[in-house]
């Protein structure tokens, strides 16, 4: 399942951090942003892969599964994209970034510790 995620992450969250400079360039981003974005990218993006491996192998099967697994992860997904935005925003502000990449940290450790499992048992389920 890890190896799916990776996979996965390396199809979509990669090429998202690659272009994030471009982006933020297009868009006015102030100097001192561009690294909080990298870093809440690089932390937040396989933090989200993993969460939506946790839906998918949940909504297995499911007939509206579309809607079900918006559902799931939704609510999941809101505290790493608030705690992404405050780094940048903080990093723009001009004030320490660093709390907010941590919380971005430790909600990539505990997706790692956790989603691998937890995927795999609802893959179980979903195979009975």
């Amino acid at each position: 399942m890890l190896a799916k995620c990776a996979a996965h992450w390396i199809a979509t969250g990669v090429p998202l951090i690659a272009a994030a400079p471009v982006l933020g360039v297009m868009l006015n981003l102030p100097v001192p942003g561009y690294g909080a974005v990298l870093g809440a990218l690089a932390l937040g993006t396989p933090a989200l892969t993993l969460i939506g491996a946790i839906g998918a192998a949940l909504t297995l099967g499911a007939r509206r599964g579309g809607v079900l697994i918006s559902l799931l992860v939704l609510p999941l997904y809101i505290p790493i994209l608030i705690f992404g935005v405050a780094a940048v925003d903080a990093a723009i502000a001009g004030t320490d970034a660093g709390a907010s990449l941590t919380a971005l940290a430790g909600f990539l450790l505990a997706a790692l510790a956790l989603a691998p499992f937890a995927a795999a048992a609802a893959l179980r389920q979903a195979s009975r």
